[in-house]
Order: C-alpha cells, then sequence, then structure tokens
C-alpha cells in the first residue's frame, strides 16, 4: 500500500473523528480528555510494570509519578515541544 492509498483511507476517518469532536459539548470534551488521561496513565503503569516484573503496586505507582514529575519538568524547561518548526 503507498501513501496516496494509505491516505484514502485515513483522510476520511480523520475528518469524520474531528466533526463528531467540534459536536461535543464543553462537558463532554472534558470528559473526554480526562477518559484519555487516565487511558494513558494505564499504558503507562503497564509499561512500569513489564519494565520492573516484581514491583509492587506501590513501587509501581512511585515509579509512574516520578515519570510523571520528569514529563513535568521537560514541559516546563521546553526541553520538548510538540510542535513542528
Amino acid at each position: 500500500m503507498n501513501e496516496e492509498q494509505i491516505a484514502e483511507i485515513v483522510d476520511p476517518i480523520y475528518r469524520e473523528k474531528v466533526l463528531r469532536a467540534r459536536r461535543l459539548s464543553a462537558g463532554e470534551r472534558i470528559d473526554t480528555g480526562i477518559g484519555l488521561f487516565e487511558a494513558a496513565l494505564c499504558l503507562m503503569r503497564d509499561g512500569v510494570r513489564y519494565q520492573f516484573p516484581r514491583a509492587d503496586k506501590m513501587e509501581v505507582e512511585s515509579i509512574l509519578r516520578k515519570r510523571l514529575a520528569r514529563l513535568k519538568q521537560v514541559h516546563e524547561h521546553g526541553l520538548y515541544s510538540n510542535e513542528i518548526e
């Protein structure tokens, strides 16, 4: 499959997602954001458990908090940006 064929499939799906998101109320957008954040936390916890299979629940949460703090520092210091320059 080439780039043009992929775009023919992906572009309409992306457009529909954008249109659906635009129809959400402010409350629904907040709920969606919270849900996405919670899903990301679950994935991060799974990653910690994979990296440290012997870690108990408290250790996993401690490592997760440290990683979130590090991400916050990186963001606050402008070391990472999701903007394309």
